[in-house]
């Protein structure tokens, strides 16, 4: 931006913040022996390799090695300069801003993701208001009012109206000076042959699409008169800010009530998030308009531990929701489903039996998956026909045998003979032939898997969390964590003309540092990062969450010296053995003699 932010006020903001609270609205973090871990934010993962130090005010990815300090973070989670970072933070820490800084944020152009948000906000800040405020809303309005719609959710939920008038979006934003490249991308606008740009969106309650983080991105249009060859809905098409794939819609809303429940709810579309919110259920999301994706699970991971899957009851919906089961087979979550009963959607639901016994079901009515999957089966069979009975109890035990609890078998077995209405102990030794094909079926395909893989030397190798470190890198990185905290340390290193560190990146690392405690002021470590480039940052988290005493003794300070300075005498032993080697082969002998000297003395000084 162009006013540059005062350092005494960035270090004030740094210093008010805890790395740990502003994370944590993105991260579900858990202790961890000193640190605190969850899944990193940056890069999909299974295990948590994301660490954060509390007492240092830096966080740490060991997987994908991105590091630094609460400024940083939101430099990579939102693709935003320093300036806008600490802006971010600051109003995060409800700390005012300097006016020179209010000023040049209000005119601040950056970059084309802040442009894009701001049209977005504007363009949302406009469709509410012609809903609201106007006449011509009116009727879109009344709509959402004989839908039950309060204003209390329509202000939560930023809905909106895009009038029938032709241009009333494309003339607001042409009137605020919007280039016309900027409207192009928005995605707001369609094109006619002639290059002409109209208003997408016509005659529509507009549902904003808010990313992660709370920023309009997007917008979903009902249309409110229905025409012919006309979708019901109307999406924004996907652009630099909005993938579908990656997006659930009010997620961001609802991510402090998930993490404060561990649990999130994922409905079929906007209207049932919006009717649960009605009904006191804070926590419900939606995909957009696509099937769940792996994306938006892991977007979910990250806050809840437990996924309730409450799709409409019709089939459509049924089917919608085995397909999510399907997926979330290869997730950690604790999985629960609701099928509303007659066949309902929630807004129906409610409409007919009110909030709380929509409450009751979610909370009261959660089948596992493989209740659900037994219902399911149940409904394709007429139970009162013998030959149907059979082909129920068959597809079951079918199900039951991929169970890897007993206790689960044993007890679902029992629910199958009452509703098939065959004999239990008939049942269970049916089960047991079940069980024991699967587990021939399951050793022959592990089988045919590695006789179909090429040799495992010929596979990619699995990425290693960290680098793997001999034991001169590892003495660089403990003198260097050590130097940073010993004043004495650092001195004797720095006096010390003849010693330098391997490692050009570790070297420069150390050099900084000395700069910095030498000048004037206080110093921390949070502070110190914004003053490295990206990669150093990177790699002094890396050197911080190493487990180092901060106490060692001389003895074992002067031995990673020894360490380092012997590892630079290896090196240049083997680039002379390869000169000897070299002079020898092409019978030049006087610099053969002149390097096996240098060779034998290189010898000496490792004895």
């Amino acid at each position: 931006m162009a006013t540059k932010i005062p350092e005494s006020y960035i270090d004030m903001v740094r210093s008010k913040t805890n790395i740990v609270d502003l994370i944590g609205q993105t991260v579900q973090l858990h202790k961890s022996g000193k640190n605190l871990f969850g899944l990193c934010p940056f890069h999909e993962e299974r295990t948590p390799s994301f660490s954060v130090n509390e007492e240092k005010q830096i966080f740490h990815c060991f997987s994908c090695h991105r590091g630094g300090n609460v400024f940083k973070f939101l430099m990579e989670l939102e693709q935003i300069s320093f300036p806008e970072a600490v802006i971010k933070v600051a109003e995060f820490s409800d700390l005012p801003l300097p006016e020179n800084v209010v000023a040049a944020n209000q005119q601040d152009q950056h970059s084309e993701t802040r442009q894009l948000q701001k049209l977005y906000q504007d363009a949302q800040v406009l469709y509410s208001h012609i809903l609201t405020k106007t006449q011509v809303g009116e009727g879109a309005l009344t709509y959402l009012h004989q839908r039950e719609m309060t204003d209390e959710a329509i202000s939560e939920f930023g809905l909106g109206y895009a009038p029938q008038q032709a241009n009333v979006l494309l003339d607001f934003l042409t009137s605020r000076q919007v280039s016309r490249e900027l409207l192009v991308r928005s995605g707001l606008f369609a094109q006619r042959e002639d290059g002409t740009l109209i208003d997408r969106f016509r005659d529509r309650v507009m549902f904003p699409i808010q990313d992660q983080n709370g920023n309009v991105i997007a917008f979903s249009g009902r249309i409110l008169s229905q025409k012919e060859h006309e979708p019901k809905y109307l999406n924004s098409p996907e652009t630099k800010l909005f993938q579908k794939r990656e997006t659930l819609y009010h997620f961001a809303q609802a991510r402090p009530v998930i993490r404060q429940e561990q649990t999130a709810i994922l409905f079929e579309g906007f209207m049932d998030v919006i009717t649960a919110f009605r009904a006191g259920v804070k926590n419900g999301v939606a995909s957009m308009g696509t099937s769940l994706t792996s994306q938006q699970l892991y977007l979910l991971s990250r806050a809840a531990k437990k996924l309730i899957v409450c799709y409409d009851g019709d089939d459509p919906g049924q089917h919608a929701s085995a397909a999510a089961l399907q997926l979330l087979k290869e997730t950690d979550f604790e999985v629960g489903v609701v099928s509303l009963p007659e066949q309902k959607d929630p807004d129906e639901f409610v409409k007919k039996y009110g909030a709380l016994a929509f409450q009751k079901q979610l909370q009261d009515h959660v089948q596992t998956p493989i209740q659900f999957t037994l219902a399911q089966l149940a409904r394709r069979y007429n139970l009162n026909q013998d030959a149907d009975r059979l082909a129920y109890v068959q597809a079951a035990l079918q199900e039951l045998v991929k169970l890897p609890s007993a206790v689960e078998q044993d007890l679902y077995l029992k629910q199958v003979a009452r509703q098939g209405n065959v004999d239990l102990t008939a049942l269970h030794q049916e089960f047991e032939g079940a069980a024991r094909q699967f587990h021939r079926q399951q050793r022959a395909q592990q089988r045919q898997t590695r006789e179909v893989a090429p040799p495992t030397a010929q596979q990619p190798p699995t990425p290693a969390l960290s680098t793997k470190l001999d034991g001169a890198a590892i003495s660089e990185r403990r003198l260097l964590y050590l130097a940073i905290r010993q004043d004495s340390l650092l001195a004797r290193l720095a006096a010390d003309d003849d010693f330098h560190f391997n490692n050009e990146q570790i070297q420069a690392l150390f050099e900084a540092w000395r700069d910095y405690a030498e000048s004037a002021g206080s110093h921390s470590l949070s502070a110190f990062v914004d003053l490295l480039s990206p990669d150093l940052q990177n790699l002094l988290m890396e050197i911080e969450m190493m487990e180092v005493p901060d106490e060692v003794s001389d003895g074992e300070i002067d031995d990673y010296q020894r360490n380092i300075i012997q590892a630079k005498i290896k090196q240049a032993l083997v680039a002379a053995q390869q000169n000897v080697q070299h002079a020898t082969e092409v019978g030049d002998e006087e610099a053969e003699m002149v390097w096996l000297n240098q060779v034998l003395n290189l010898k000496r000084q490792l004895i």
